[in-house]
């Protein structure tokens, strides 16, 4: 059998799944030719798969050194770089792909997904800015130029280079909304309603279009679509906690303070302990010393899965917020902690009647909100898709549940934009004695 002949009978079997087949293949072609650049590449991937994350980067990266012109090599061992959590390597090797191959269309679009999630992504603007010179008609160059200057917190240029791919045809759908959002936070709110109509025009069931097209003509929804939500942060999920460490995000140790704090006033850990909307399971290990049994709820998938990865959680759920408060729990919790998750519910009435349902006699809740101006005193979306509350609003809304509103602490929760955002943590607390307030 000729060379090319054994490589692409390892090709096939590897694409069908048989490992086996393919790892003799391809020590075939090398055995013949030690030096065959797809011989190691595909060897590299194979290996790869079975856990030897090594020897895979040593044989693709030896192929690309014999043909640095194999946009699909650097593409792969950029994937395998982001798989690994190697996240500027893997910019980087999207970046040799595309400027090996114009054409390649997946190395484009893991570049554009990447470019915006790096938070690094300042060190690598000028060889971005570079492509788009060398590239100047491609959408996907653009793109990724934009969502590198947006995570560089220069806004008004990432707008513009947005504008440009979104000119030059690339698919409008997260485009146009990320373009959006950067316009309404730069108070551009009339050029950003024009790109969502256009796109809920194109794009009538988008969920992510029709919510930001109703925060930026300020409608008030009751809450973000639970489908947004999930898709949101089902894509967020690998690079949560990177771009959260860029943002000073400061409010999962803020609550984990103030449980610490409760937990050493009653002079032993808590029984039964909820993190609701726990994402990643950044407040899991901060927490985890004063929790006997710590659950975590979460809408996404993707965050749960990251959760898991932490090993400090007793019980992962997948589910909407208040729906698991208000269903029949095997347990109630002696503490609730709720971080950065509220600003995606607008009208609290049934978050404080499930807190009030879930929680035991005398157990706290800790939570977090924004509190940037409310024009009616009671809750606002804001045009980045966020809700803020105010704090005379919590405390009517937990009262009428039947709840004891308590500490109320102003904080710096996060940076946006080069800016502190404001909120509170506050506490509410479940009487001690069933129908005594």
């Amino acid at each position: 059998m000729e060379i090319d002949d054994r490589l692409a009978a390892g090709i096939k079997a590897h694409q069908s799944g048989d490992g086996e087949t393919a790892l003799e293949a391809y020590k075939a072609v090398l055995a013949e030719n030690p030096d065959h650049p797809d011989g190691l590449h595909y060897l590299g991937l194979l290996i790869f798969n079975k856990d030897d994350p090594d020897n895979a980067i040593a044989l693709i990266e030896h192929a690309l050194e014999l043909n640095p012109m194999n946009a699909a090599a650097h593409n792969n061992l950029a994937n395998i770089f982001k798989l690994l959590g190697r996240r500027e390597d893997a910019l980087k090797g999207y970046i040799r792909a595309v400027d090996a191959d114009a054409g390649h269309e997946e190395a484009w679009r893991n570049l554009s997904m990447l470019a915006g999630d790096t938070a690094k992504a300042g060190d690598v603007l000028s060889v971005l800015g570079a492509i788009t010179e060398k590239f100047p008609k491609h959408p996907e160059a653009w793109c990724s130029y934009g969502q590198a200057l947006r995570r560089a917190e220069r806004p008004q240029e990432a707008v513009e280079a947005l504008e440009t791919a979104l000119e030059l045809g690339i698919e409008p759908a997260g485009v146009a909304v990320r373009c959006a959002r950067f316009l309404a936070q730069l108070g551009q709110e009339d050029r950003a309603i024009a790109h969502l109509e256009r796109l809920v025009e194109k794009y009538p069931d988008d969920a992510d279009a029709q919510f930001y097209l109703a925060a930026a003509k300020g409608e008030q929804l009751s809450q973000a679509p639970e489908d947004y939500v999930k898709a949101h942060f089902d894509s967020f999920a690998p690079t949560f906690d990177e771009v959260l460490t860029a943002l000073n995000y400061e409010t999962p140790q803020l609550i984990a303070d103030k449980v610490k704090a409760l937990a050493a006033k009653v002079g032993h850990p808590f029984e039964d302990v909820a993190d609701l909307g726990c994402g990643s399971g950044l407040c899991g290990p901060l927490i985890r010393e004063v929790s006997a049994k710590l659950s975590g709820i979460d809408l996404s998938a993707g965050m749960l899965k990251k959760a898991a990865s932490r090993n400090v959680y007793d019980f992962l759920i997948e589910g909407e917020l208040v729906a698991f408060l208000n269903a029949d729990l095997p347990t109630q919790f002696d503490i609730c902690i709720c971080a950065d998750t509220l600003v995606y519910l607008g009208d609290l009435k049934p978050f404080f009647e499930g807190i009030e349902k879930a929680l035991k006699p005398g157990g706290v809740l800790l939570a977090s909100v924004e509190t940037q101006d409310q024009p009616d005193g009671t809750y606002h979306l804001h045009d980045a898709g966020r809700y803020s509350h105010a704090p005379s609003y919590l405390r009517k809304t937990a009262e009428t549940a039947g709840l004891n509103y308590g500490l109320e602490e102003c904080v710096m929760l996060r940076k946006e934009l080069g800016k502190d955002v404001m909120g509170l943590i506050f506490q509410v607390q479940k009487p001690a004695n069933p129908g005594v307030g």
